[in-house]
Parts: structure tokens; C-alpha cells; sequence
């Protein structure tokens, strides 16, 4: 059985993102629910487990494709993310690169818009428990 590099590298680097983001989101989401303040570690972790997944699933495909060839991209991706995600989207992808750019965001807050959706629920069940 043969394997595709490429598609292996994409693949399972961003499941590794996915499955981080979605671990986080839930556990977010948890926390909310059960009203409970998570640890200062916890809270680091939400915030930026997804965010070190991404930049290293973004240093595997870029190594792959060949674009964003810096002595560091890793440090360039830490500080610039919000401005470097976009551009390498576009570079790679071209017009479709705009998918890529909104999936990497959404992977990259899904601990926060976890724990909002969270909270809108247990706000909506507070609400029609007691009205």
C-alpha cells in the first residue's frame, strides 16, 4: 500500500489540529456549563494549544509546498499569525485560499466560541426555567 506524502503530511497534521481544537472547545464548553473557573494552566492551554497546532501544521505544508522559506518560520508565525495565516492562504491556495484561511481562525478560537455557545445555553435554560 502506498501513501501519499503530501496528502499524509496535510492530513494528519491538521486531525491533529482538529482533534486539538475540538478537545478544547469541549472542555471550554464544560467549564462554562458547570459554571466553574478553570486553572490559570487550563486556561493557557485553551487559549493556546489550538493556536501551537496550527502554527505547526503551517510549518509542515509550508515546508511541503515550498512557500514562506524563512530561517524561522515558527517565530514569524507566533508573532504574525493574524497577519502571516492570510497571506499563506492566499499564497498557496490562491482564490480558494480563503477557505483554508476561515477553517485555521475557526480552529484557533474553538475554544473560545466554545465556551460562548456554552454559556448562551445554560443562559437560555436559566431563562425559560424560570419564566
Amino acid at each position: 500500500m502506498t501513501v501519499n506524502a503530501g496528502a499524509a503530511a496535510n492530513g494528519d497534521g491538521l486531525r491533529t489540529a482538529k482533534i486539538t481544537a475540538l478537545f478544547c472547545a469541549l472542555a471550554a464548553a464544560l467549564y462554562t456549563a458547570v459554571d466553574a473557573e478553570p486553572s490559570p494552566i487550563a486556561l493557557l492551554f485553551f487559549s493556546t494549544a489550538p493556536l501551537i497546532s496550527v502554527i505547526l501544521w503551517l510549518e509542515r505544508d509550508a515546508h511541503r509546498t515550498g512557500v514562506g522559506a524563512v530561517h524561522d518560520l515558527g517565530l514569524l508565525l507566533w508573532f504574525g499569525w493574524l497577519v502571516v495565516i492570510p497571506w499563506y492562504s492566499w499564497k498557496t491556495r490562491g482564490l480558494a485560499g480563503w477557505r483554508l484561511c476561515v477553517g485555521l481562525f475557526a480552529l484557533i478560537g474553538s475554544a473560545y466560541v466554545g465556551a460562548y455557545l456554552a454559556f448562551v445555553l445554560r443562559y437560555c435554560a436559566r431563562y425559560f426555567q424560570s419564566g
